[in-house]
């Protein structure tokens, strides 16, 4: 696939299929993601592929704990929209009164991680210099444009990572370890509504400054 190609159909996904995802074609987009720059070659992140059973495990105990309504506590602090920028909670705003009928969907999808047939759980180590997070999401940025390139959907979400004690407890994950980010892999279900959800990007004059 041509690169401009895979980028284009990157959408997230927030229902996937049952079809399983071949393991072999998940080391090679993860190979692949290495090349990603890193500062000074730290390349200081971790992989976790969780699949079958163990991922089951995992959407069977990150279900139960939505269901009481158990609040979500992720390693990397989430900060409310009302802090962000005024910029970015317009744009947050615009977002969400586009989603209509597949709102209701949303949390259901959610509280089953969208159904994905394998999560890719990074981690950083504790106390991890900021640089790292920028090697961090080029990393996972290659993941899922590998995976586009393949003609397999991704999601990359909080949901993931929200229960980080829950993971710990299933995953092989330690202590000494962030969870930062999951991205959920598989195929797109078609038919689900919150799939057909979509979000625009700002027009580039407002995001880029050329000085001549």
């Amino acid at each position: 696939m041509e690169f401009k190609q895979a980028l284009q159909n990157r959408h997230s996904v927030r229902m996937f299929t049952n079809q399983a995802v071949d393991l072999d074609t998940i080391r090679e987009i993860i190979r692949e993601a290495q090349l990603a720059p890193s500062w000074v070659n730290s390349q200081p992140y971790h992989v976790y592929l969780v699949v079958g059973e163990a991922l089951e495990r995992v959407r069977n105990e990150q279900y139960q704990l939505e269901q009481k309504g158990t609040k979500g506590q992720s390693d990397v602090p989430v900060m409310p929209r009302t802090e962000w920028t005024v910029q970015a909670q317009q744009n947050m705003a615009e977002w969400t009164k586009g989603l209509g009928e597949a709102a209701r969907e949303m949390r259901p999808a959610a509280a089953k991680l969208y159904n994905a047939q394998a999560v890719i759980y990074l981690t950083l180590p504790k106390e991890y210099s900021p640089w790292s997070l920028y090697d961090l999401g080029a990393f996972g940025n290659n993941i899922i444009l590998g995976a586009s390139d393949r003609g397999l959907s991704s999601m990359t979400a909080y949901q993931f990572v929200k229960y980080p004690k829950m993971l710990r407890q299933q995953l092989p994950i330690p202590d000494n370890e962030d969870i930062i980010i999951g991205i959920g892999l598989g195929y797109r279900d078609a038919t689900a509504l919150v799939n057909q959800i979509t979000a625009s990007r700002m027009p580039l004059d407002k995001i880029l400054t050329i000085d001549k």
